[in-house]
């Protein structure tokens, strides 16, 4: 699994770092086991890493119109209503997928999402 999350219960923050070949199956595993948490209520707010090397070939546009815009309507009785969402992707590389998701009408509708290239820029916005 190339992914590592910690919980932050004073922050009330989930912290996810994926690294390798990134899949939306563990794209998708990490929001559900989130979500699922007995640490997950409507405060809570999500840093996701991407990490500098990691492969993301698999994750097209596609899929963010497909499977995760369905994922999130799917799910939004569990997760209740939409909170803050900071992707950090460490490499100008793999930065153009999020800001693809990022840019598209229905995240805004589903999620409040941002990308940041770095994690301070992320934990300033989560904490504004």
């Amino acid at each position: 699994m190339p992914y590592t999350r910690t919980f932050n219960a004073q922050a009330r923050r989930f912290e996810a770092h994926f690294t390798g070949k990134v899949t939306a199956d563990e794209i998708v595993q990490n929001y559900m086991e989130m979500i699922q948490s007995p640490e997950w209520g409507p405060d809570v707010v999500r840093l996701i890493v991407i990490e500098a090397g990691s492969d993301l070939s698999d994750i097209t546009l596609g899929l963010f119109q497909n499977r995760f815009v369905q994922l999130l309507e799917d799910t939004a009785d569990i997760a209740g209503p939409p909170n803050k969402n900071a992707w950090v992707f460490e490499s100008e590389l793999t930065a153009p997928i999020g800001q693809l998701w990022e840019l598209m009408p229905q995240t805004g509708e589903l999620d409040v999402f941002r990308v940041f290239r770095t994690r301070k820029a992320a934990l300033d916005w989560l904490e504004s």
